[in-house]
């Protein structure tokens, strides 16, 4: 069960930020028009709850960084 706040955690934006490093290795796979355009709606759904909570993603080799944006909300 989820704990639903005013403003998501930076903690929980970064854990799901790391979810977009495991989109960047389906570029390599044979995936169907179809399921290529909802996967690419998947991703960009989550680079949009993280861009609405002030921070952007910075691909680093460890994983995902995320960077507040100057003047977000957060």
């Amino acid at each position: 069960m989820s704990i639903l706040t005013e403003k998501t955690e930076r903690r929980v934006l970064a854990e799901i930020a790391q979810t977009l490093k495991h989109f960047e290795n389906l570029t390599l796979m044979g995936i169907s028009a179809g399921d290529a355009v909802r996967i690419r709606h998947a991703e960009n759904i989550i680079r949009d709850v993280i861009g609405q909570n002030g921070y952007h993603t910075i691909s680093r080799s460890r994983g995902i960084a995320l960077r507040k944006d100057k003047g977000g909300r957060s």
